[in-house]
Parts: structure tokens; sequence; C-alpha cells
């Protein structure tokens, strides 16, 4: 079975385990109940359709959104215009625009409208929430439910305002059920698809992703896109099982009421969404009964307070966590990926002329070097010098003034971070920025995609966890490693991509000398598999002379010197510069 065949199948299988928990537990409340109770099941399965909405996005990509209910609001609307009988619609939207009191397409024809309104409106949005960051896109999208339901409250014609829209035809519950289980199947497959493994690259770390050649709009804006899909299903279930909608259920409170669920059983996993599903669900509708009970205003909202406070001071990640099905089945049922012979650099790493200002700080001043293929260069100088500033340079993390950069006579200058990696340029960090929250194979298979879409050769992830030393390791979460592995690991995720150079800045910070000097080996070891040159940055005396073929010496973002190791060390000069003695 090839890889896509594999997806569908632990997302199908996961999607039967957990509707089938669903369903059973829905019949058993309903076994002994009335109409009631059956309307809470309903409700339960519209809400498991809108939760896992939020988790496509949300919880792959990290990036908080109050605003997917617009989106449901904007599917509603659509399918119950669509599916009102003529008769119904004339009588409750006599001017109704654009020909649309004509228009009768029934319940599935009103989902499908619901999909494309609802994906064409999601793209406008889509574009700029994904190319915005921090704090940004969040309050993009709350802007966003804002304008939404100003327009559907005002515009009479079409919505009817705030009274909302009746005579929908109502479904039965068998859509409902095969709804939840399209979504479940949907964030199942997302989830283990390329571009949903490169969303959750962005959400662990939107500096180091695109460092391994992934684009971090394209990740986000594709992920946004299938959420927005589910959330048009939702909507359209909403307002197809209850037979009315009106602005009223896709409320801030609802949408709050929504994510919650999500952050409940754990926002990161298909099986924590379902379980905060249920959980809220049916807690919300336990609350409500005795607020009326016991004569208490908005008793609900108070356990739903207090469960959110709870979890978040005890258990932040939510209640499951990272503990999931569909996990637990890729890690059981998996097809190792084979690795192929890399190519190597076929010209040498260039950058020449670069200046760099930061206001008027010169970082770098004409700073210059070159790394040819299969040659390991150092470089170094004292604190301040500007030798991470060359890297970010390099690497497209920092746009030079002046200067150029080129690999093998390509012009990299102005390239994205993500064009350079996948040009051949791999690089760690001077801060460790693993993916804490994934396991150890994850991390380097994450790097494995970019490398076989881009690269003409990568190794293969399970000979890489063996030449480090992690392959014992490679399922736990990589943020439990100790440091010396943490390093080990960036390194194995870096030559994952198969790349022509490897960078890497300062690759023994706070490791033991031992630690050191077996690191030596194994860049070079790892170098000389990939046919790989090799830039290092480190204030590591020893190892950055044991290990350069070349050094170079930045002082005050100049170059001052360049050469062989022990000519460099003993020129007066470095020794003034670096060493802090007299020339």
């Amino acid at each position: 079975m090839n890889d896509l065949g594999l997806s569908w199948a632990r997302a199908t299988a996961t999607a039967v385990a957990l509707l089938g928990a669903v369903s059973l537990l829905g019949w058993l409340y309903t076994s002994t109940g009335g109409p009631a109770r059956a309307s809470l099941v309903d409700e339960m399965l519209v809400n498991l359709v809108l939760v896992l909405g939020f988790q496509v996005f949300i919880g792959n990509t990290g990036v908080l959104s109050f605003g997917h209910l617009a989106f449901a609001q904007i599917g509603a609307y659509a399918a119950a215009i669509v599916a009102m009988p003529v008769a119904a619609k004339a009588r409750a939207l006599p001017d109704i625009p654009f020909g649309l009191g004509d228009v009768h397409l029934g319940p599935a024809g009103g989902v499908v409208v619901a999909l494309l309104v609802t994906l064409l409106a999601g793209a406008v949005a889509g574009v700029v929430v994904a190319r915005a960051r921090g704090l940004a896109p969040t309050m993009i999208t709350l802007a966003v439910l804002v304008v939404v339901d100003q327009v559907v409250r005002n515009w009479q014609s079409l919505t009817r305002g705030a009274g909302g829209l009746s005579g929908v035809p109502v479904i039965g519950r068998g859509w409902l059920y095969v709804a939840a289980f399209a979504a479940l199947l949907v964030a199942g497959v997302f989830q283990q698809s390329r571009l949903g493994r490169f969303a959750v690259a962005t959400r662990e770390d939107e500096l180091a992703a695109p460092a391994l050649g992934i684009r971090l709009f394209t990740a986000r804006f594709g992920a946004w896109m299938w959420s927005m899909a589910l959330m048009a299903v939702g909507g359209s279930m909403l307002v197809l099982s209850l037979g009315s909608v009106n602005p009223r259920q896709f409320s801030l409170d609802r949408g709050i009421l929504v994510l919650a669920m999500l952050v409940l059983g754990g926002m990161r996993t298909i099986t924590g969404a379902v379980t905060g599903t249920v959980l809220v669900t049916a807690g919300n509708e336990l609350f409500r009964q005795l607020g009326d009970r016991w004569r208490i205003e908005r008793f609900p909202d108070l356990f739903l307070g207090g469960v959110l406070l709870a979890v978040m001071l005890l258990r932040p990640g939510g209640l499951l966590a990272d503990t999931d099905l569909l996990a637990w089945l890729r890690r059981r049922f998996r097809r190792p990926r084979p690795g192929a012979d890399p190519v190597g650099a076929d010209g040498p790493l260039v950058a020449e002329g670069v200046v760099v200002d930061f206001g008027g700080f010169r970082a770098l001043d004409h700073a210059a070097l070159t790394v040819r293929p299969g040659e390991v260069v150092g470089l170094i100088g004292p604190n301040g010098a500007g030798k991470t500033t060359m890297f970010n340079v390099v690497t497209g993390l920092v746009p030079e003034t002046e200067g150029r950069v080129t690999l093998a006579g390509a012009d990299l200058t102005h390239a994205a971070p993500h064009d350079i990696a996948r040009a051949g340029l791999a690089r760690t960090f001077q801060n460790l920025r693993i993916f804490k929250n994934l396991s150890v194979r994850e991390n380097v298979e994450l790097t494995a995609l970019v490398a076989g879409r881009h690269r003409h050769g990568a190794p293969a992830v399970d000979d890489l966890l063996q030449q480090a030393g992690l392959i014992e390791l490679a399922d736990r979460p990589a943020g439990t490693l100790d440091y010396g592995n943490q390093r080990r690991l960036e390194l194995a995720r870096a030559a994952a991509l198969g790349p022509a150079y490897l960078l890497l800045d300062e690759p023994t910070s706070g490791m033991s000398d031992a630690e050191t000097v077996a690191m030596v080996d194994h860049v070079r070891d790892t170098a000389a598999r990939l046919g790989a040159g090799v830039l290092v940055i480190d204030h590591d005396l020893g190892f950055i002379t044991r290990i350069s073929d070349h050094l170079v010496v930045l002082a005050e973002g100049r170059i001052l010197a360049e050469g062989p190791p022990e000519e460099v060390k003993a020129d007066p000069r470095v020794a003034a510069a670096y060493l802090g003695t007299r020339a």
C-alpha cells in the first residue's frame, strides 16, 4: 500500500472508531429519554463538525481564530436560501435579490452551494490571514466575525435580518452522522498529508519551518481552506437539522463555546477534539438543567469557565494533550521512506560585499566568504562580530543592505528562506529550534518531505537517526530529549534535506568536552555522507580548529583574517581581537 492509501486507511479507521464511540454514547443517552435527548445528540454531531473545522486550522497551525463561525454562518444562510421551497421563500423574502426567489435545490443542493460560497469567501479572507503574523491573524478573524454578523443582520432582503429564516427543509439524523464521519475523515487525511504536516511545523516554530524549506503561507492557507470546507458543512447541517437559522446561532459566545470544546480535549489532536465536544455538549446541557431547577442564571457559563480554568492550570495542552488514536496508528502502521544517494554540491557557496545596517548600526561591513564543495569552513570572531548575522543573510532571514549571495552561480540574494533551503542550504540555530511537541522521527520526516519534492537525493530518515544515535528514541517527543541529543536531532533534521551545504550555528553550545569531541566526528561523517560543504560558527576554539579546513575571522562586521586554522591562530590580529591579547 502506498503512502496515500495508508493515510486514508488510518484516517478511516480513526473516524470509524471515534464516531462509533460517539454513536454508542448517543444511543445510551437517547434510549431512556424523549425527543429532547435526541435533539442534544443532533446538537453534539453538529458541534463535532464545527469543532473539527476549528481543529484543522487552529490545532495544526497554532493560529487562534475567533472568526471561523462567521464562515459557518455564511454556509448556513447559503444552504437555507437555496434549500427553502419557493413558496416559503416568497413569504419570508419577497424582495430577495439575484433571482434567488425561483431557486429551489433542496438540502443536498444547499450543502453544495454552502461549500462553494463559503470557500469563495474564505479564500478572500484566508489570503490576508495566512500572510499575517503574531496577533494580527486573530484580530483579523475577529473583525470578520463582526462584519459578517452586521451584514447578515442588516441585509433584510437576503437574510431577513435579526429575525432569521424559517421554513427550511429538515433532514434526518443520518445526514448528521454522514457529515460527522466525513469531517473526521477529512481532518485525519489532512493531518497526515504533506500540507497538514507542514502546517504543524509552522505551529511548532515559524522561524525554523522556512529554514527547512516549508513555505508558511502555503501551509497556513491550505489549512485555512480545508477548515472552511468543514465550517460550510457544519453551518449547513445546523440549519438543515433545525429548519431555521438566525444570527444568534453564530455569535461570539457560540464561537467561544466551540473553541472551548477544542481546548478542553486538546486542540492538537482529533481525538482531543472529539472528547472535548462530547464533554462540553453534555456538561453544558447538564448545567442548563441544573440552572433551571435552582434558578441560577447563566449556570452553563459558570461550568464552562470553571472547567477551562482548571484545564489551563492543570493540563495546558488539554485533557488528552497529544494522546491520539490517529498518532498511534501512524506509529503502529508506517511505511519507511527509502533514501537516495545525495547529489552534493556542484559549485561554491559565495557571499560577497555583504553590508547589513540595523538603523544606524552597521552589523556587517563588506564581509565576504566562500565555501567550496566538501570543504568545512569555520566562521569565528568575538561576540557581536556579526557571525550569526552573516548566517541569517545567507539563509534569507535578514535582508542585506548591499552585497550578493550565490550558490553554484545561482543568485540567492533576494530569495525567501524556504526557497534558499530548497536550493540546498540547510541550517541549525544558535538557540535550539526543534519541534518539541513532535516525535524525534517526525522532526526528521518533515524535512525529508521537503527533500522528496525539491531535492534530487536525501538519506533515509531511519539511517540518519541511526547515525545520530537516536533510533531507539525515535518515537519519543523531541522536547523530552536531553540537550546533547536535541543538538544531534537538529543536525539530523537539517541533513534530511539532502543539502549541498550545512550551516551550523554553534552546534556544540552547552555540550561537555566529550560531547564536543564526538560532535567533530559526527559533523564530518554527516557531511561526507551528504557530499556537502559545511559552514560552522562556534566559540569553542578546540572544536572549530579540529573540524575546519579553512577559518574566516570576523571582527566588527569586517573580515579580519582567513586561511588554514593554524595560520589564523598564529595571526596576532586574531589574538588581539578574538582572544583579547595585545598584537
